[in-house]
C-alpha cells in the first residue's frame, strides 16, 4: 500500500515544523532508515538517516545562527509532495543573511516516511536580506565526517 495525500502532508507539515522548532529528532524521525536527501539536485546525496543527521548538524552548527523557514504551499498527491518555502537563515552576530527560496520534491513510503527528498534551488534562489551582508556557507562542510 502506497502512503496516502494525508500522510504526505503531515510528513511534509513535520519536516517544516522540525526546521522551524530545531527538532532534529523530529526531522530524522520523518525520514525512512534509508532515506535519501539530495540539498540540491545535482550535489551528492545524504542516504540514511546517520548521514542526514550530519547535513542537519552542518545547517545548525552554529548555535547563533537562526534557520526559519518560511512555508508557501504543499501540495500532496498520492504518495509524492511538493514542497514550496523559503529559508531565512539569519547570523546576527555578523550581520549577515540569506534567503534561500526552495522548492523540493518528496516521496514517501507505505509506512508514510520519506524515502527520497529532492531540493531544488540555485544561486538565483539566493537573497541577500535588506540590511545585511550575504550569508555563503561551505556546503562541502557538510560531506565532512
Amino acid at each position: 500500500m502506497k502512503a496516502t495525500p494525508e500522510q504526505v502532508r503531515q510528513g511534509l507539515e513535520n519536516y517544516i515544523r522540525a526546521w522551524a522548532t530545531g527538532d532534529k529528532q523530529l526531522l530524522l524521525d520523518t525520514f525512512a532508515e534509508d532515506g535519501v536527501l539530495e540539498d540540491p539536485v545535482g550535489t551528492p546525496p545524504f542516504s540514511g538517516r546517520a548521514n542526514i543527521a550530519r547535513f542537519w548538524d552542518f545547517a545548525r552548527a552554529d548555535p547563533n545562527r537562526q534557520v526559519t523557514p518560511v512555508l508557501e504551499e504543499i501540495r500532496a498527491c498520492g504518495d509524492q509532495g511538493i514542497l514550496r518555502f523559503t529559508m531565512q537563515v539569519r547570523v546576527p552576530s555578523q550581520n549577515a543573511g540569506l534567503d534561500l527560496s526552495i522548492i523540493e520534491h518528496a516521496q514517501f513510503n507505505s509506512e508514510g516516511k520519506l524515502c527520497h527528498l529532492r531540493a531544488f534551488w540555485d544561486e538565483n534562489s539566493v537573497k541577500q536580506p535588506a540590511g545585511m551582508d550575504l550569508f555563503t556557507p561551505n556546503i562541502e562542510e557538510a560531506y565532512q565526517a
